[in-house]
């Protein structure tokens, strides 16, 4: 639009610039052009963007096609019918002119044949038809018979005129008062006879033919200006540019009066003009050549060539007509067929292309809910379906994606609440030391540990794994750290709380699951450290880099019996234990190969500084042994140093890995 606006104000600039221009006395040849040029191409680029415009719509640009296609031939096609019926018009004037002369030229050879051998000149007795005038001539001279014929016989009908007369053509002639006749001449004998019509030629020609003849020669004054029709080699002079409406004689010919001060009907007026070429003019007495050609105007009315045109029998016409009208309904119910069907088709196509841009728009908007209804069975009730299902698809993965981001949210909010159930600030006791590892396979793992103080002396050290990953596992995992926080503040032994435990996960009857767990109280007041096992994997004693492999047998919480594994074990200054869960046991290699035990066993032998010596060392044998592959369960490590005497610290990794 705004490139229109554009355009238009150069065109509004343009004329002005020409007005201004044309207005100046000094207007100059070379900038009115310019200016004109200019002005030519504005308003085509305002027709091309008006049309680009208008034939944004499919329904217009397809409205618009069958306009071109359908309607627009119908009047070009009616223009050249009018024009072909025009012409074949004309050349049956023509056909109308040419018969009438020479019809009149063959009598005029008869009369001419017949006074030659009656020896009269007598126009009432050769000729009752036609006006014309006789002259005989014996020995070349005229003994008899019309005065306007040359005293002398003209020669020059010896040669020609007898071929011409033979033939039938009219051959025309200027009698000595300068008006123009058709001339017949014959021979009988020593006698010579002249005819030739006795005035009036241009109306006998009009009453034979029914047109309005008029004879004019090239130049003359009443001539006036003609319009040529060159068609090959052959030239038609049309119809003169000097009207002949003021001429009473054709307005008698054609009865134009008005009755009662009503129009003529069109089929009764003088529409149709003609132009003929006729032979060449010649002087009667010598036969000089007064005009190479002769013009011939014709003119006659629609009603007059439909007479001449048809039979004249009724039942004929009437036939014909009815078969033409029966035609003409035929072919016209067909076409109004065809255009129904035409619009039809317009309107569904633009109804289906609307429906589809007014989706599209929604579907722009954010709202994938929009269906088309489909009720069309061909391509665009195709592209109609294949839409719906692309919104539906659309519709459910963003439904799909909301709901992810929902339940990423969800599980944050659950990890966040699983790393605060692990713990934050390790018990600060003298002669202790911790080193901690706790990295989830999934959002959410299910392995646990914890370190919880007891009373001044005693410290409890709590690893457990949940069997199972996700959301259900972290929930049961925070159900145990909840009962197991309750039961060690209340000073029970291992076995109870493990009993204690057990009630707990056998409690849920619709999902069953089971929980391995390894519970340390360590007393400082007599250096020893008490081991309750519940399915647990070992717990690892490094002493003097040597590695002790304190295996328990036991039940995990969950199964049938509470059978636990028990041992203690005291404790020497720079000892370090070593508490994990399964996940670190049995990672795997690129070909399936476990860590294992023994491969546990040899990563924590060797000197034990502090427990994060030993942890890092158990951590970078998995890794090379796993060569850097995706964990597939949850790992968890808690390593304790007892050195009495010695200021408490705690090494904390158990941030999960895996965000």
């Amino acid at each position: 639009m705004r490139r229109v606006l554009i355009g238009t104000a150069i065109v509004l600039g343009a004329l002005a610039a020409l007005g201004s221009q044309a207005a100046s006395a000094a207007v100059r040849l070379p900038s009115v052009l310019a200016l004109g040029g200019l002005l030519v191409a504005a308003l085509l680029y305002l027709g091309w963007k008006g049309l680009r415009f208008f034939l944004w719509r499919v329904g217009r640009r397809l409205a618009f096609s069958y306009f071109l296609i359908g309607i627009l031939p119908i009047p070009m096609l009616g223009l050249l019918l009018l024009l072909s019926s025009y012409v074949l018009c004309g050349f049956f004037m023509g056909s109308l002119y040419r018969s009438a002369a020479e019809g009149l030229g063959r009598e005029l050879q008869g009369v001419a044949a017949l006074a030659a051998a009656t020896g009269s000149d007598d126009p009432a007795l050769v000729s009752p038809r036609a006006p014309v005038g006789v002259a005989l001539y014996r020995d070349g001279r005229r003994v008899s018979g019309d005065r306007r014929a040359p005293a002398r016989w003209p020669e020059w009908l010896d040669g020609p005129a007898l071929a011409v007369g033979e033939a039938g053509e009219a051959l025309y002639a200027a009698l000595p008062d300068g008006s123009k006749t058709l001339v017949g001449s014959a021979a009988w004998g020593e006698r010579r006879a002249l005819a030739f019509v006795d005035g009036g030629l241009e109306t006998e020609l009009a009453r034979r033919s029914g047109l309005w003849i008029s004879l004019l020669e090239p130049g003359a004054p009443e001539a006036g200006e003609t319009i040529s029709l060159q068609l090959g080699k052959a030239e038609l002079a049309l119809r003169t540019a000097k009207s002949p409406l003021a001429d009473e004689a054709r307005r008698r010919f054609f009865e134009l009066t008005e009755e009662d001060g009503t129009s003529i009907p069109w089929r009764r007026r003088p529409l149709l003009y003609w132009g003929q070429v006729a032979g060449a003019l010649r002087a009667l007495a010598d036969g000089e050549t007064l005009a190479d050609t002769l013009i011939v105007s014709l003119n006659t009315t629609p009603r007059t060539l439909q007479g001449r045109l048809f039979a004249g029998s009724t039942e004929v016409n009437t036939s014909v007509w009815a078969s033409l009208i029966a035609l003409i309904g035929l072919l016209t119910s067909l076409y109004g067929i065809a255009l129904l069907m035409a619009l039809f088709m317009i309107v569904g196509l633009s109804l289906a292309v609307n429906r589809l841009s007014s989706a599209t728009s929604s579907v722009r908007e954010g709202d994938f809910s929009v269906r088309i209804p489909v009720r069309r069975k061909d391509q665009l009730g195709e592209l109609q379906q294949s839409f719906n299902q692309m919104t539906a698809n659309l519709e459910t993965a963003v439904a799909t994606a909301t709901q992810k981001e929902l339940l990423d949210k969800e599980l944050q909010i659950a990890r966040d609440l699983q790393r605060s159930l692990l713990p934050a600030d390790l018990p600060a006791l003298a002669g202790v030391e911790f080193s901690t590892l706790f990295e989830p396979s999934a959002a959410i793992g299910g392995d646990y540990f914890d370190v919880l103080q007891i009373d001044r002396d005693r410290l409890a050290v709590v690893v457990a794994d949940v069997s199972g990953h996700g959301l259900p596992t972290g929930l049961r995992m925070a159900m145990l750290k909840a009962a197991l926080v309750i039961l060690v503040e209340d000073g029970r032994p291992a076995a109870d709380i493990l009993s204690r435990l057990n009630r707990v996960v056998r409690a849920e009857e619709n999902s069953r699951f089971f929980v391995t767990a390894t519970i340390a109280v360590i007393d400082f007041s007599s250096a020893r450290m008490e081991l309750t096992n519940a399915g647990h994997p070992p717990t690892y004693l490094v002493r003097d880099g040597e590695v002790e492999e304190i295996l328990l047998p036991g039940n995990p919480l969950g199964a049938l019996g509470e059978l636990y594994g028990r041992r203690d074990v005291d404790l020497r200054p720079g000892d370090v234990v070593v508490w994990l869960s399964d996940g670190l046991i049995e990672a795997t290699d690129g070909s399936d190969e476990p860590f294992g035990y023994q491969r546990v066993r040899e990563a924590l032998t060797g000197p034990a500084p502090d427990p994060a010596t030993v942890r890092d060392r158990l951590l970078a044998a998995v890794l090379q042994h796993t060569q850097g592959r995706a964990i597939a369960d949850d790992r968890t490590l808690v390593a304790m140093a007892y050195e009495p005497g010695a200021a408490a610290s705690a090494t904390d990794e158990s941030r999960p890995r895996n965000e």
